[in-house]
């Protein structure tokens, strides 16, 4: 899976839709257990690559989360 912040998609590339995913915590592992969830979802609807990859760190006391989001693309 190929993540990217290009903002103008190749000619033949097709967006898929949003994905989004979320974890507790905000620690040293939690962006890439996110990250491998994002790419999880991704990959079940057959998407080649994630752009705009967006991440989301909640530090409140009661409500510690990592969140990331993209767009799918299938190249």
């Amino acid at each position: 899976m190929r993540v990217s912040t290009v903002t103008t998609l190749p000619a033949m590339a097709a967006e898929l839709g949003v994905v989004y995913a979320t974890v507790e915590g905000v620690n040293e592992h939690s962006f890439d257990e996110c990250l491998e969830l994002l790419c999880q979802e991704a990959q079940e609807r057959r998407a080649t690559a994630l752009v705009g990859l967006q991440l989301v760190q909640s530090q409140f006391q009661w409500n510690q989360r990592t969140s990331l989001i993209a767009t799918a693309v299938k190249e």
